[in-house]
């Protein structure tokens, strides 16, 4: 799971909330005052800064539209051979 921590007054969150929605990532964003710039964690990775994050959510964007690029109902199949 995404986890994505942020100052209150970010307005990034929102954004990237779409953009998480359209890879179908499970993932939660969390408000952490403390913090001088947001970080993503997933896993053992690490992120850190909007840049970084905005990155990788493309990252995941791409990775989504070619895994539904390469979908075999795309192609022309003929099962009989002819």
């Amino acid at each position: 799971m995404i986890t994505i921590y942020y100052k209150h007054t970010l307005s990034k969150p929102d954004e990237w909330t779409v953009r998480l929605d359209a890879t179908f990532s499970k993932y939660q964003l969390i408000a952490d005052e403390s913090l001088t710039q947001p970080k993503l964690i997933e896993g053992d990775k690490q992120i850190e800064g909007i840049a970084a994050i905005d990155a990788y959510i493309e990252s995941l964007e791409q990775l989504v539209n070619g895994w539904y690029e390469d979908r075999c109902d795309k192609y022309e199949f003929d099962a009989d051979g002819k």
